[in-house]
């Protein structure tokens, strides 16, 4: 009786070794086509594709962008491109700013974005389905989500994305961020709006101007805007009404708490400043927009305010606190990844080089900036740049 014993014995070994055998090759054939990590880098939402026959009018392709935005929770280590900022980098690019075929690779280089993430929602039988994929730049992976709601759609979507960059995060954690798509009400969800943004696109700026007065009658909180009809009003040179215009919207913006309208709006009135000579005003807003963006990290805003105070501060003569702020300027679009930003600030910098007569050190920055250009194609700062780069050169050759 023992050898049967011993004989049952070595084939339950053999079984439990072969199971063994059979779950290691699984696993081991399974790890080589587990989609790789998503490295770290700024992430860019494109305007959402709407098919759902929806007649709900809160809905377009930049309200569901913004909602998807500011419903992700991915830490520092993936900045976010926000929605106006995404909007003006297509506009570059591409004639149709809400293109369903926008070129990514392109995106990408222009942006400086390390994940772009596409998305569609459709609908059948009072059920929504969002498409989604998140183009790397040597992967790409994509996802569907089902829900009842658009707006459940795009709740379900930022979870499962929040959860591959951010898998630490956990918003039962931390209240604050345990937050539904419904608490997120996107300002860019009138139709007036869109209206507007539409028109500005395709460069009729009175059929915007007019869109976003009468929403501002209507919707006198809607800060969006107030800044974007401020920006019509220094662009056509209307101190007097762009003054009226953006007391309100930073009295508003105080209102709501909300620092990165707040930042955004200082920088349109410190422009305003500096153009019509109040050039301590000047500075003294932009130091205050600084505060307001760090707290929000708004990268983005605090490069460009760096970059006003640079060309404020050589204005008047204050060349060494320029060149502190220009290179400011870089390091912070530097933190977003952002190419054209570093460009602009690189371009200033070979400027601010030229007037003490560095030529070296003038040809070196405008050197870099053309690097960004050509391997970037920011083909609407070649010509600028290029330009500055042939005065360097022929300066340098009649020393």
């Amino acid at each position: 009786m023992p050898p049967a014993r011993s004989s049952n014995k070595n084939k339950y070994i053999a079984a439990f070794l072969l199971l063994l055998l059979i779950s290691m090759s699984a696993y081991a054939y399974l790890m080589p086509t587990k989609a790789p990590a998503i490295e770290t880098g700024t992430i860019l939402v494109l305007p959402v594709q709407l098919a759902t026959g929806s007649t709900d009018s809160q809905w377009n392709p930049y309200a569901a962008m913004d909602v998807l935005i500011n419903q992700l929770n991915v830490g520092v280590s993936y900045p976010l491109l926000q929605t106006e900022d995404i909007i003006n980098i297509i506009s570059l690019i591409s004639n149709d700013h809400l293109s369903q075929a926008v070129d990514i690779k392109q995106l990408m280089a222009v942006s400086g974005a390390g994940l772009v993430i596409e998305s569609r929602i459709t609908s059948a039988n009072n059920q929504y389905q969002l498409a989604f994929t998140l183009h790397q730049q040597h992967n790409t992976e994509a996802g569907v989500v089902n829900a009842s709601s658009i707006e459940q759609a795009i709740l379900a979507t930022s979870s499962l994305i929040t959860q591959q960059l951010n898998p630490q995060h956990n918003p039962q954690h931390n209240p604050q961020h345990n937050k539904t798509a419904t608490q997120y009400h996107s300002r860019y969800s009138t139709p007036l709006l869109f209206s507007a943004m539409t028109q500005l696109q395709l460069g009729d700026t009175k059929a915007a101007e007019q869109h976003l007065s009468k929403l501002i009658h209507s919707t006198p909180d809607n800060l969006v805007a107030m800044r974007l009809l401020a920006s019509i009003q220094l662009q056509q040179h209307q101190y007097e009404q762009l003054n009226t215009t953006l007391i309100a919207a930073i009295d508003q913006a105080t209102h709501q708490q909300d620092e990165r309208e707040l930042a955004r709006l200082r920088l349109l009135l410190a422009q305003s400043y500096t153009e019509t000579d109040r050039i301590e005003q000047a500075l003294g807003v932009l130091t205050i927009a600084k505060t307001n963006a760090a707290k929000v990290k708004d990268w983005l805003t605090l490069g460009y305010i760096s970059q006003l105070a640079g060309m404020i501060n050589q204005r008047i003569g204050r060349n060494d606190k320029a060149r502190e702020q220009f290179k400011k300027a870089i390091e912070y679009h530097q933190m977003m990844n952002y190419p054209i930003g570093q460009t602009q600030a690189l371009n200033e910098l070979a400027e601010l080089e030229v007037i003490e007569f560095n030529y070296p050190q003038a040809y070196r920055y405008i050197n870099r900036s053309y690097e960004q250009v050509a391997h970037r194609g920011l083909d609407h700062l070649e010509k600028s740049t290029f330009k500055i780069m042939t005065k360097i050169e022929n300066k340098m050759q009649h020393r």
